[in-house]
């Protein structure tokens, strides 16, 4: 009669070995799968971050300008100047 155990011992360590490469492999998936959402989710951020600033900036461009525009008065050439109008007023 043919000895199996020794078929059998080969026949367990082949399993033994597939499932840990198996197991392996999963593991390396999950892995990258993990890597590229948390690269994903580093960009994203990188986005967020320069539009809060584009959008800090033009708040502040924004500011600006209408803080000019209150601050110095319309001069049109065919009207008073303000010291004139005061001048004027001045007068009365």
């Amino acid at each position: 009669m043919v000895r199996l155990w020794p078929l059998a011992a080969l026949a367990l360590l082949a399993v033994f070995c597939g499932w840990q490469g198996y197991q392996r492999g999963a593991a390396d998936c999950a892995a990258a799968h993990r890597a590229e959402q948390l690269a994903r989710i580093e960009a994203g951020r990188m986005l967020e971050d320069a539009r809060r600033q584009i959008a800090h900036e033009r708040d502040q461009l924004s500011r600006k300008l209408e803080e000019q525009a209150y601050a110095e008065p319309v001069a049109v050439e065919r009207c008073l100047g303000p010291d004139r109008v005061r001048r004027l007023n001045a007068i009365r």
